[in-house]
């Protein structure tokens, strides 16, 4: 907790369990949406807090105001000015900033968000690293889901108090290419309130030409790749507001053919080789020797960027970790924040099928070229005054970016080719800022003034001297919430892994049930379930009257599972368990109601009580008819048992057909199908199932005729 806090508040900590909330916080929780919410000493919108003798670094110019206050109400700077002259407001919330720096909040202008952040995919909530890192903002430049509406969702919810994380800018689906209506796509995305377009490197002429028209008429920014059929002069003739990666450049300087008869994914591997034959007697060059041999055309190119005055994301980190990856992997596995990626990624790394493992095999050299000729063209268009923004490319999972850490080897790569601390920094804050308002309209963060959005960052060194002094943090506000140090640590301390969820199930009796799920995930050490001490869970109205010994634990699924009669609430859920001192938090969104039909069990084949005499049966059912896609699922068990086998829930799916091996002669099993609006177990929000029915394998030995089981043919009866 915050030691300086004159009004002090505990409050839970996402991965351990701190001191209970007193009763009168109880509310608080029920609409936290990432527990803990760390409202670091008072949930009043009228609280001040002043951050006292520190040593200002406004980046309104490159300088450092000595011994200065600054006062934040709710989300906005309010006050700025000498400590012995600012008036104190009573009860405000004082932070010592004696001997530190305060500094704005840095953006990440390029990353990426995925629906499994906030399951046990990730030993943290990429939310909670970039905090941690001082990052303040983030800008999303594609979202992983079936669905992108969470990513509104959490931006609103951030927005609004309601939620731990940096504030949120997104844009919708990616217009990759082929696009079927290009013009319909932009147009949903604004209607949505997304807050830019995508566009993406296999964009046809035509598609392009259609997105950019109809984003110019009703007023959307775009920023994107340079498709390859479209070119870098295609792109500034059509007013594209910005280009999403300084190495987008690169592919200007290869010789292939735009007009080229592919599509989609086709073009990357075309392009590539191209350009790996083209540069061949260039790989192992030093950057000096590219840079005479290049020269010209990089001139070229910085001419006519130049004109625009277009930004250009930044990106370039990522060039350094590609050659490790490629060349140093254990050096690579050996990094400190890799243990805040996901498992699936690290597994991949391991078995040789990681990203860029795969891209770059049997032309690993390209790589060096690649990160040379992409920081030749950073200095230049540095020295052309070209607006740059600081970004990283994190969040997809599938490259080894780190969430928030990320950020400082972005400012460590401008600082190495160039660029003083405070032009790395401007990147990342002014330059930051301006973008946003071509793009919505407020120029609200980025620098320390009256008015501004309150996104600091206390520091121990000046960052004006050293960038790498920022990772030393004292703490981070974000939009007004402050988090010192000691919190933010905790906010990153993996605890038990979990992944919770919530349904509105339609039973086969015509009632309504909400089911709850709580899974754990398989990073915890402990004895399941002996060792989770105790399980709750806080809807939308407060927290409901169950607890662990109300749960049927499922083994095979690591699951505590419970049904509870009648629908859940429209609203959030959040799930905590514990285990001795530490613990963990999930959280589910129940966003609608609605009635999925019971499958009818008239249309199911085969009948109740039929004897299978094939080793791979197929399972058939009518299609439920909801409003909505509907998601089946079907499910096999021991007639007095668990789990044999299952599907995924697949749309449309009426039938399957179970492999060989899976059923056992002579054995009974019993069936059912499910009907969800998802397409799997956390997106689904309601469902319905069948009534259990139950079947008979043959055995094999006495069901087929002597003779064709003798000479081997049994399997097949």
């Amino acid at each position: 907790m915050l030691t300086t806090c004159r009004n002090n508040v505990k409050v839970q900590v996402e991965g351990k369990l701190r001191s209970p909330m007193k009763r009168a916080f109880k509310s608080l929780i029920a609409f936290a949406l990432l527990a803990p919410i760390l409202m670091s000493c008072s949930v009043r919108k009228e609280q001040v807090t002043a951050f006292t003798n520190v040593s200002l670094v406004p980046m309104t110019d490159e300088r450092v105001m000595k011994d200065q206050t600054v006062l934040v109400k709710g989300t906005r700077i309010t006050e700025i000015g000498p400590s012995n002259e600012v008036t104190m407001p009573e009860n405000a919330i004082v932070i010592d900033g004696a001997g530190a720096y305060l500094m704005p909040g840095l953006a990440d202008m390029h990353m990426h968000m995925r629906d499994d952040w906030l399951s046990t995919s990730w030993p943290v909530s990429p939310l909670n690293l970039y905090l941690a890192n001082g990052v303040t903002t983030i800008r999303c430049f594609g979202a992983k889901g079936t669905s992108l509406d969470y990513v509104l969702r959490w931006r609103d919810e951030i927005n609004k108090g309601n939620r731990v994380g940096p504030t949120i800018y997104t844009c919708g689906r990616q217009l990759r290419g082929p696009v079927k209506d290009p013009q319909k796509s932009v147009r949903e995305q604004k209607a949505k309130g997304f807050d830019f377009i995508k566009l993406y490197s296999f964009l046809s002429k035509e598609e392009f030409h259609e997105a950019m028209i109809t984003a110019k008429q009703i007023g959307m920014y775009t920023a994107g790749h340079i498709p390859f059929q479209v070119g870098l002069d295609g792109v500034l003739s059509e007013g594209m507001d910005e280009i999403a990666h300084v190495e987008e450049l690169s592919w200007e300087f290869v010789d292939f053919d735009r007009d080229k008869n592919l599509q989609g994914e086709d073009w990357l591997p075309y392009v590539f080789l191209t350009a790996y034959q083209q540069y061949k007697t260039s790989l192992g060059l030093d950057v000096e020797t590219l840079r005479q041999r290049y020269g010209e055309n990089i001139s070229a190119v910085i001419r006519k960027l130049q004109s625009a005055h277009i930004p250009l994301c930044t990106t370039l980190a990522l060039d350094d970790l590609i050659i490790q990856k490629l060349f140093k992997a254990e050096a690579f596995l050996a990094r400190p924040e890799n243990k805040y990626l996901p498992q699936w990624y690290v597994d991949a790394f391991r078995q040789g099928k990681e990203k860029h493992q795969v891209q770059f095999r049997g032309g690993e050299d390209f790589a060096p070229f690649k990160q040379a000729i992409d920081r030749i063209l950073l200095t230049e268009l540095k020295q052309a005054g070209i607006p740059l923004l600081l970004s990283t490319d994190a969040g997809t999972g599938r490259m080894g970016i780190v969430p928030g850490f990320s950020i400082h080897d972005e400012l460590r790569t401008l600082t190495e080719n160039g660029f003083t601390p405070y032009e790395a920094i401007a990147t990342g804050t002014i330059n930051a800022s301006r973008v946003v308002k071509a793009m919505i309209g407020k120029d609200d963060f980025g620098t320390i003034e009256k008015g501004k959005r309150a996104d600091l960052i206390l520091v121990n060194e000046n960052p004006l001297e050293d960038v790498a002094s920022i990772k030393e943090l004292r703490g981070v506000m974000a939009a007004g919430r402050w988090y010192e140090k000691a919190a933010l640590q905790e906010m990153i301390t993996p605890g038990i892994p979990i992944t919770g969820a919530i349904q509105n199930v339609h039973e086969p009796d015509d009632s309504f049930k909400t089911y709850i799920d709580v899974v754990i995930g398989k990073g915890f050490p402990g004895n399941l379930p002996d060792d989770i001490e105790s399980i709750t869970v806080t809807g939308p109205s407060g927290n409901l009257p169950i607890g662990k010994d109300d749960f049927i634990y499922i083994p095979q699924m690591r699951d505590f599972w419970i049904g509870i009669p009648r629908s859940p609430e429209i609203g959030t859920y959040t799930f905590t368990v514990t285990s001795g001192d530490v613990g963990g938090t999930a959280t589910d969104t129940q966003t609608v109601l609605r009635t999925i039909p019971l499958p009818d069990a008239s249309t199911f084949s085969p009948t109740p009580g039929a004897m299978l005499r094939s080793n791979t049966p197929t399972f058939s059912w009518g299609a439920v008819k909801a409003g909505v896609p509907i998601y089946y699922r079907l499910e096999i068990y021991k007639q007095r048992g668990g789990l044999v086998y299952s599907t995924g829930h697949v749309k449309g799916m009426v039938s399957h057909t179970v492999p060989d091996g899976v059923l056992s002669p002579g054995q009974s099993y019993r069936w059912r199908v499910r009907a969800a609006d998802g397409d799997n177990w956390i997106k689904v929000q309601n469902r319905s199932h069948s009534e259990w029915r139950s079947f008979t394998m043959a055995n094999v030995a006495s069901s087929c005729p002597f003779r064709l089981a003798v000479i081997g043919y049994g399997k097949n009866c």
